[in-house]
């Protein structure tokens, strides 16, 4: 009896340090952790009561043992029941919550018979502390397997969600088995008679099921999420990198993550992530979350990029969110967020697009200042020459008025050129993309005459849209110069399109009839700087006009191509 004694004093010893831990994590208060606040509470009230009884046997107390049994079995009646609805909880299986009404029936009415026992026998013949030397009524054997199946269900259920989700030769699966099979073998062994067993040893093999459990779900993440890296493999990776359950607890996270937001928060290990993004204004909990449910509808990588802003700490970032599946079956079960630190990136585009921009437009509006200046020029040397060939005052002038047109028509040039110092300027305004278009093909007009290009312009409806009208035209012009480019000093054809969206886009289209991209080339179009016009070619157009679309004005752009035909680059702008 002292044996039994000591032992249930270290399970209810196990059991508050347990709860103490529980009731310490804060960050989450979620069904799981309220699942086993009750279970410790069931197990600490059930343990005391059976202190209880060995003290009153143990001074011999006038008091029948069986009326104890009257309060554990409020308790033990109901375990099993806890551990189920445990189990669904854990393994993420979705119920109806009328299902507790239903599979507590058997239990209330077990504590109905029991409390009658003396009337009917029907749950004990004859009581006793030892299970070996009770004898049950006909109605004991329907609570046992009741109670049995309840609780093999639940270890079934989660054993599968272990080995699911961190595969079957792991310490989370291992220590589940072991929280398992704790409570279910002792109590077979005594039920069937096969060992000699005392009602103690029931509390004791649910608490270590509950310790076990405990360790292998909330401390070893058994159930949230597959083992990814190893800490090594993630801690050698330069970009930030961190893996969350879907609560959003942080089953990993490398050296690099903690370190790029140390200045604005500190993140580890089995932190919940939306509890510390709450009533931040740098990053969105709202948007965090919706990206990361959208990554997991969608079941497949959803791309987002943000900047982040406080005091010095100013950085960009783009971050890849990816759901992660289990081990086995379809469920997806957590979600990797690759975080890639672009602002250097964003700075040095930055930069390269404004030297792009006075690239790009400087050399057009070079040849056309040449094309212009050179007979203007001519001109007024014939107007200096002719003021002094003896003319009469009306020819004088006549000539005078002649010079001046020549000098508007000379600033006209020259305000062209100076309009390329503010290209890269941020400023907004309403604009017609229909002028853009007409201003692009007048300033390609020179190349288009030489190549022998014909471009059909067809504008089904006129849009206006806000934004940078010289960016927007930046990148019509580029497209449009590379399309005259494919076609290699060779005649051809270029359709130009735009028109308005059944969602409201406005859509501009610039197709060519030249062969096609090479298929080599393909995939790394708006994600590489590249050329394929050797030292002629900057390499920085279609990774530029793609940026300046998606960053600029919120759209997205993209082409089709086919070998032996022709490429069609298609830019959509929200309106």
């Amino acid at each position: 009896m002292m044996i039994s004694f000591c032992m249930l004093v270290v399970a209810l010893l196990g059991i508050i340090v347990l709860f103490a831990k529980l009731t310490d994590e804060k960050k989450i208060n979620n069904k799981l952790y309220k699942g086993f606040k009750i279970l410790c509470l069931l197990l600490t009230v059930h343990v005391i009561v059976l202190l209880l009884q060995i003290l009153a046997l143990s001074f011999e107390v006038n008091i029948n043992p069986i009326y104890f049994d009257y309060i554990v079995y409020i308790i033990g009646a109901f375990l099993p029941v806890v551990m189920f609805i445990i189990s669904l909880d854990t393994s993420g299986v979705k119920y109806d919550n009328r299902i507790i009404k239903w599979i507590c029936i058997i239990p209330a009415i077990s504590l109905l018979v029991l409390w009658t026992n003396n009337y009917h026998h029907l749950f004990y013949k004859e009581y006793s502390i030892n299970i070996n030397e009770a004898k049950y009524g006909m109605y004991m054997y329907i609570h046992i397997l009741y109670s049995y199946l309840l609780l093999a269900m639940s270890d079934i259920i989660l054993i599968r969600s272990s080995i699911k989700k961190s595969g079957f030769i792991s310490i989370q699966t291992g220590l589940i088995i072991v929280g398992a099979v704790a409570p279910l073998l002792p109590n077979v062994l005594g039920s069937l008679k096969i060992v000699p067993m005392s009602i103690y040893v029931t509390p004791m093999m649910f608490t270590v099921t509950t310790i076990c459990f405990y360790i292998s779900i909330f401390k070893l993440k058994a159930l949230n999420v597959i083992p990814v890296a190893t800490k090594t493999i993630m801690n050698s990776m330069t970009d930030a990198f961190i893996v969350i359950s879907k609560d959003g607890t942080i089953a990993d996270i490398n050296k690099t993550c903690i370190e790029k937001f140390a200045p604005l928060m500190q993140l580890k290990q089995n932190d919940n992530l939306y509890e510390k993004l709450k009533g931040r204004k740098t990053v969105k909990l709202s948007d965090i979350k919706a990206f990361v449910d959208e990554a997991m509808s969608k079941k497949e990588t959803v791309t987002k990029e943000y900047h982040i802003e406080k005091g010095e700490y100013n950085r960009y970032f783009e971050i890849d969110i990816q759901p992660i599946k289990a081990k086995s079956g379809s469920e997806y079960v957590a979600s990797l967020l690759l975080i890639k630190d672009v602002t250097q990136a964003k700075r040095d585009m930055e930069i390269i697009t404004k030297n792009e921009n006075l690239v790009i437009l400087g050399e057009l509006a070079g040849g056309v200042a040449h094309d212009i200046n050179t007979p203007i020029a001519a001109i007024k040397n014939g107007i200096m020459m002719l003021k002094d060939a003896g003319l009469t005052d009306n020819e004088k002038m006549l000539l005078t008025r002649m010079d001046s047109c020549a000098d508007k028509i000379i600033n006209l040039v020259n305000s062209m050129r100076n309009q390329i110092r503010n290209i890269g300027s941020d400023e907004k305004s309403e604009f017609s993309i229909s002028s853009v278009i007409n201003d692009t093909l007048m300033i390609v007009h020179n190349e288009t005459m030489k190549k022998g290009i014909k471009i059909n312009l067809n504008i089904k409806e006129d849009i206006n849209i806000v934004g940078n009208a010289t960016k927007l035209g930046q990148v019509i012009t580029n497209l449009v110069m590379n399309a005259i480019q494919a076609y290699e000093d060779k005649p051809g054809m270029i359709d130009i399109d735009l028109y308005k969206s059944e969602k409201n886009e406005a859509v501009i289209t610039v197709e060519d009839y030249a062969g096609g991209i090479p298929e080599s080339i393909r995939p790394h179009i708006f994600k590489n700087i590249l050329t394929t016009k050797g030292v002629s070619g900057t390499g920085f157009g279609l990774y530029l006009a793609y940026s300046v679309i998606k960053g600029a004005f919120g759209g997205d752009m993209y082409f089709e191509t086919k070998t032996g035909k022709g490429t069609k680059f298609v830019i959509n702008l929200p309106l």
